[in-house]
């Protein structure tokens, strides 16, 4: 019988600030000494847009998911699996978390198709997660901090979401909780800043309509798709707000 598992996605706005990061860690570690297990998935979206303006590299997004050329291809998966991952994972360890750095790619975990070569480049779909490769690496006492590369049918990296591959790895394992950690309170309407809970119905309606936009849509989609799925506790919202229990909670 397998454990409770949260799986957390994480943004890549806030995670080269050295004090939120901390935070984050300090997330972890209170539900590792629960005796949960946890698997991070993690964004990296400015410093990815940063180093394509440093090197004149065009990029572009459409519906939220940054186009990916093959010449930007290496530049995101130098940014999501070096920088950002190893960032991550040296202050875990530093606060006594056992967190090991992965991708989609290592041990094959994750292996995605392209999405839509001509509009998308190498963006790939919902992965197909081993499910039974992650839990050994859980099982033996480690927090896998997981950058969103995957790897390609044709045998190289793929550019997926972090948010569907939050979901797909939720589903697999499967996850009790899937938390969407990001800079804001929760999830934005008209009527209000954020809030305290939607249900399918409501996001059907939102993300059909221009109430939600960018990072936002892929965001909800997945936490949709993930409460159709099984998992038990869907959350979005930023850090103090999975914290205290007043992120935005998604229903059925």
């Amino acid at each position: 019988m397998k454990r409770e598992c949260t799986v957390i996605k994480v943004g890549g706005a806030r995670l080269r600030d050295p004090a939120y990061v901390g935070r984050l860690a300090a997330y972890v570690g209170s539900i590792v000494r629960r005796g949960e297990a946890v698997l991070v998935v993690h964004g990296g979206g400015p410093e990815i847009a940063e180093l394509h303006r440093d090197l004149d590299v065009a990029f572009t997004k459409h519906r939220g998911l940054r186009v990916t050329s093959e010449e930007s291809m290496p530049l995101v998966t130098m940014v999501l699996c070096g920088l950002v991952n190893k960032r991550v994972v040296a202050r875990f360890v530093a606060d006594g978390i056992r967190a090991v750095g992965l991708c989609g790619v290592d041990y094959g975990l994750l292996t995605a198709s392209l999405l839509n070569p001509e509009q998308l480049g190498r963006v790939g779909g919902p992965p197909r997660v081993d499910a039974a490769r992650l839990w050994r690496v859980i099982d033996d006492g480690a927090v896998p901090v997981l950058a969103p590369v995957c790897l390609g049918r044709d045998g190289q990296p793929v550019n997926v979401n972090a948010d569907t591959v939050a979901h797909a790895v939720s589903t697999a394992l499967p996850a009790t909780t899937l938390d969407f950690v990001s800079d804001v309170p929760g999830v934005r309407t008209a009527e209000s800043e954020a809030v305290p809970s939607l249900d399918a119905a409501r996001i059907q309606r939102l993300l059909r309509g221009s109430q939600v936009s960018g990072g936002m849509i892929p965001k909800l989609q997945a936490a949709l798709a993930a409460i159709d799925a099984g998992v038990g506790r869907v959350r979005v919202g930023d850090l103090r707000g999975m914290q205290r229990g007043t992120a935005t909670e998604v229903t059925a």
